[in-house]
């Protein structure tokens, strides 16, 4: 004969029977108002520079954390569907995980002839002005009008 009695609740029965839990959190919790967060600036020039290219050249954003879980990294990649080109590293731009800025901004420097390197940005006025010159520099033109030339001649003899 079998005890009934010492059956093990089942989890739904647990949960019904645990003690409500508190919820420690301030009701205000929200997205931080203020200057404009470098993932949503190079998300936005992704986006426009697919659209002047006619989607001949994108470019997309990946963020990871960096350094111990100290830093985030945005890289902006270039993308050439046509050409095979799947990412091309342009620039990168780092900030520290609990903060918007200041931010490190990286030039990709597989091209020797890139003056630009390494700039920082204390706010979104700033950062906004290095991509600009960053963008308007040589070769990053360079770069975009080669991807375009290459992908709109393989897409018209295609």
């Amino acid at each position: 004969m079998s005890n009934r009695s010492s059956r093990k609740p089942s989890l739904s029965e647990r949960v019904k029977a645990a003690k409500p839990v508190d919820d420690l959190w301030p009701d205000e919790i929200a997205a931080a108002a203020g200057p404009t967060p470098p993932l949503t600036i190079l998300k936005q020039q992704a986006s426009l520079l697919g659209h002047k290219t006619k989607n001949l050249v994108e470019a997309e954003v990946y963020t990871e954390v960096t350094d111990f879980q100290r830093l985030l990294r945005h890289t902006l990649f270039l993308v050439a569907p046509v050409v095979g080109l799947s990412r091309y590293p342009l620039l990168s731009v780092e900030h520290p995980v609990t903060r918007i800025y200041p931010v490190t901004v990286k030039v990709n420097t597989n091209d020797p002839s890139n003056s630009l390197r390494e700039l920082q940005a204390n706010d979104e006025g700033e950062f906004k002005q290095h991509l600009k010159a960053i963008f308007a520099e040589e070769p990053v033109k360079r770069v975009i009008s080669n991807l375009v030339a290459q992908s709109a001649s393989k897409s018209n003899v295609a």
